[in-house]
Protein backbone atom coordinates (compact mmCIF):
# COMPACT_ATOMS: atom_id res chain seq x y z
CA UNK A 1 0.00 0.00 0.00
CA UNK A 2 2.85 2.39 0.85
CA UNK A 3 4.47 1.70 -2.54
CA UNK A 4 1.22 2.56 -4.35
CA UNK A 5 0.90 5.80 -2.36
CA UNK A 6 4.48 6.79 -3.22
CA UNK A 7 3.92 6.01 -6.89
CA UNK A 8 0.74 8.07 -6.93
CA UNK A 9 2.54 10.98 -5.24
CA UNK A 10 5.48 10.78 -7.65
CA UNK A 11 3.11 10.65 -10.63
CA UNK A 12 1.22 13.67 -9.34
CA UNK A 13 4.50 15.61 -9.25
CA UNK A 14 5.18 14.81 -12.90
CA UNK A 15 1.62 15.72 -13.88
CA UNK A 16 2.02 19.03 -12.03
CA UNK A 17 5.34 19.70 -13.76
CA UNK A 18 3.81 18.90 -17.18
CA UNK A 19 0.83 21.14 -16.44
CA UNK A 20 3.12 24.00 -15.45
CA UNK A 21 5.19 23.51 -18.62
CA UNK A 22 2.02 23.53 -20.72
CA UNK A 23 0.87 26.72 -18.99
CA UNK A 24 4.19 28.40 -19.74
CA UNK A 25 4.03 27.33 -23.39
CA UNK A 26 0.45 28.59 -23.72
CA UNK A 27 1.48 31.94 -22.24
CA UNK A 28 4.45 32.07 -24.62
CA UNK A 29 2.17 31.41 -27.60
CA UNK A 30 0.00 34.37 -26.74
CA UNK A 31 3.02 36.63 -26.30
CA UNK A 32 4.76 35.34 -29.43
CA UNK A 33 1.70 36.21 -31.52
CA UNK A 34 2.23 39.87 -30.63
CA UNK A 35 5.83 39.82 -31.89
CA UNK A 36 5.16 38.30 -35.30
CA UNK A 37 4.76 40.51 -38.34
CA UNK A 38 1.75 39.00 -40.11
CA UNK A 39 0.75 39.70 -43.71
CA UNK A 40 -2.10 42.23 -43.95
CA UNK A 41 -4.42 39.55 -45.33
CA UNK A 42 -4.05 37.55 -42.09
CA UNK A 43 -5.09 40.56 -40.00
CA UNK A 44 -8.35 40.98 -41.92
CA UNK A 45 -9.83 37.74 -40.58
CA UNK A 46 -12.61 38.00 -37.99
CA UNK A 47 -10.76 35.80 -35.47
CA UNK A 48 -7.20 34.98 -34.48
CA UNK A 49 -7.18 31.19 -34.76
CA UNK A 50 -4.85 29.02 -32.70
CA UNK A 51 -5.07 25.49 -34.06
CA UNK A 52 -3.87 22.20 -32.63
CA UNK A 53 -3.17 19.43 -35.07
CA UNK A 54 -4.79 16.30 -33.65
CA UNK A 55 -5.25 15.72 -29.95
CA UNK A 56 -4.82 18.41 -27.29
CA UNK A 57 -1.16 18.17 -26.33
CA UNK A 58 -1.41 21.18 -24.01
CA UNK A 59 -3.70 19.65 -21.41
CA UNK A 60 -6.47 22.21 -21.95
CA UNK A 61 -4.26 25.19 -21.06
CA UNK A 62 -4.68 26.80 -24.49
CA UNK A 63 -8.32 27.43 -23.69
CA UNK A 64 -7.19 30.25 -21.39
CA UNK A 65 -6.27 32.22 -24.52
CA UNK A 66 -9.91 32.24 -25.62
CA UNK A 67 -11.39 35.70 -25.28
CA UNK A 68 -8.07 37.51 -25.44
CA UNK A 69 -7.28 39.63 -28.48
CA UNK A 70 -4.50 39.66 -31.03
CA UNK A 71 -4.55 42.67 -33.38
CA UNK A 72 -8.02 43.46 -32.06
CA UNK A 73 -9.41 40.06 -33.07
CA UNK A 74 -10.69 37.53 -30.51
CA UNK A 75 -8.57 34.41 -30.06
CA UNK A 76 -10.30 31.10 -30.75
CA UNK A 77 -8.87 27.61 -30.24
CA UNK A 78 -9.55 24.95 -32.87
CA UNK A 79 -8.57 21.32 -33.35
CA UNK A 80 -7.65 20.27 -36.89
CA UNK A 81 -6.94 16.82 -38.28
CA UNK A 82 -5.12 17.82 -41.45
CA UNK A 83 -3.37 20.66 -43.20
CA UNK A 84 -6.41 21.22 -45.40
CA UNK A 85 -8.36 22.19 -42.25
CA UNK A 86 -5.61 24.58 -41.11
CA UNK A 87 -5.92 27.19 -43.87
CA UNK A 88 -7.59 29.78 -41.59
CA UNK A 89 -5.18 29.25 -38.70
CA UNK A 90 -2.70 31.86 -37.55
CA UNK A 91 -0.81 29.50 -35.22
CA UNK A 92 -0.59 25.78 -35.94
CA UNK A 93 0.65 23.61 -33.07
CA UNK A 94 2.09 20.27 -34.07
CA UNK A 95 1.98 17.79 -31.18
CA UNK A 96 4.55 15.59 -32.89
CA UNK A 97 6.99 16.80 -35.53
CA UNK A 98 6.44 13.62 -37.53
CA UNK A 99 2.68 14.08 -37.84
CA UNK A 100 3.37 15.85 -41.16
CA UNK A 101 6.52 15.10 -43.22
CA UNK A 102 8.91 18.07 -43.18
CA UNK A 103 8.96 18.53 -46.97
CA UNK A 104 5.14 18.49 -47.10
CA UNK A 105 4.92 21.07 -44.30
CA UNK A 106 7.54 23.34 -45.91
CA UNK A 107 5.60 23.22 -49.18
CA UNK A 108 2.28 23.85 -47.42
CA UNK A 109 3.37 26.95 -45.43
CA UNK A 110 4.65 28.89 -48.45
CA UNK A 111 2.93 32.26 -48.43
CA UNK A 112 0.16 31.16 -46.06
CA UNK A 113 1.09 33.34 -43.10
CA UNK A 114 0.62 30.44 -40.67
CA UNK A 115 3.10 30.22 -37.78
CA UNK A 116 3.98 26.61 -36.99
CA UNK A 117 5.06 25.57 -33.49
CA UNK A 118 6.48 22.27 -32.25
CA UNK A 119 8.29 20.85 -29.22
CA UNK A 120 11.94 19.82 -29.20
CA UNK A 121 15.22 21.21 -30.52
CA UNK A 122 15.54 18.34 -32.99
CA UNK A 123 12.28 19.42 -34.64
CA UNK A 124 13.22 22.94 -35.71
CA UNK A 125 13.10 21.89 -39.39
CA UNK A 126 9.38 21.18 -38.90
CA UNK A 127 8.34 24.53 -37.46
CA UNK A 128 9.15 28.22 -37.18
CA UNK A 129 9.16 28.06 -33.39
CA UNK A 130 10.27 25.12 -31.27
CA UNK A 131 9.76 24.99 -27.52
CA UNK A 132 12.82 23.48 -25.88
CA UNK A 133 13.49 22.63 -22.24
CA UNK A 134 16.92 23.94 -21.25
CA UNK A 135 17.94 23.73 -17.60
CA UNK A 136 14.30 23.04 -16.71
CA UNK A 137 13.14 26.24 -18.42
CA UNK A 138 11.09 26.64 -21.57
CA UNK A 139 13.17 28.31 -24.27
CA UNK A 140 12.51 29.25 -27.88
CA UNK A 141 14.33 28.12 -30.98
CA UNK A 142 13.37 30.01 -34.12
CA UNK A 143 13.62 28.98 -37.78
CA UNK A 144 13.83 32.25 -39.74
CA UNK A 145 14.04 30.57 -43.16
CA UNK A 146 10.79 28.69 -42.73
CA UNK A 147 9.06 31.79 -41.33
CA UNK A 148 10.23 33.80 -44.35
CA UNK A 149 8.76 31.20 -46.71
CA UNK A 150 5.42 31.55 -44.91
CA UNK A 151 5.55 35.33 -45.30
CA UNK A 152 6.21 35.96 -41.60
CA UNK A 153 8.95 37.77 -39.72
CA UNK A 154 9.70 38.37 -36.06
CA UNK A 155 10.25 41.50 -34.00
CA UNK A 156 13.77 41.96 -32.66
CA UNK A 157 12.41 41.64 -29.10
CA UNK A 158 11.36 38.05 -29.80
CA UNK A 159 14.64 37.15 -31.48
CA UNK A 160 16.52 38.45 -28.44
CA UNK A 161 14.84 35.93 -26.13
CA UNK A 162 15.42 32.97 -28.46
CA UNK A 163 18.22 30.71 -27.29
CA UNK A 164 18.85 29.49 -30.88
CA UNK A 165 18.07 31.00 -34.29
CA UNK A 166 18.30 28.98 -37.49
CA UNK A 167 18.94 31.13 -40.52
CA UNK A 168 18.70 30.29 -44.20
CA UNK A 169 16.36 28.33 -46.39
CA UNK A 170 14.71 25.23 -44.95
Amino acid sequence: MLVLSLLAFASAGWVHADLKTHQIKAAYLYQISKFVFWPASRKDLAQFQVCQYGEDSYGGTLDKMTGRNVFNQPVVIRRVDGLDEAEGCHLLLLPDANVVPSDQLVSWVKGKGVLTVVDGADNLDHAMVAFVLENQRVRLHINLGLAEQAGLSFAANLLEVASHIKRGAP
